[in-house]
């Protein structure tokens, strides 16, 4: 493994710091204006940190969930979960819908 650096700025921290004051900065940008600064950085290398803190939940470009995915999954799954619950009331409780359930996996029919 390589041996780290000693001592000079944390590059990564610069980065993350020029990002947060110029949010549209490309990372071509933000290598020139750090270059500057003393600190030789690569554009490669700052996306890799970008992307990085986006991963780990950073503040750069975070954001929530996709609109609609999860309550798509959760209509679906309460329509299966009610359809279950009446086929359980059915077959007098859950260890005889098992019981059943079983019987047609071995049959091959579900």
């Amino acid at each position: 493994m390589a041996k780290k650096a000693k001592g000079g700025p944390n590059k990564s921290s610069a980065i993350r710091d020029y990002k947060a004051a110029n949010a549209t900065a490309t990372p071509k940008e933000i290598a020139e204006a750090l270059g500057k600064d003393g600190i030789a950085v690569s554009a490669q290398f700052v996306s890799t940190v970008l992307s990085n803190a986006k991963k780990k939940g950073g503040k750069i470009g975070k954001r929530g969930p996709k609109p609609g995915r999860k309550a798509a999954a959760a209509a679906g799954s309460l329509e299966q979960l009610i359809t279950a619950k009446k086929m359980v009331e059915q077959l007098g409780g859950i260890e005889n819908a098992r019981s059943a359930l079983n019987v047609l996996a071995q049959l091959g029919l579900t």
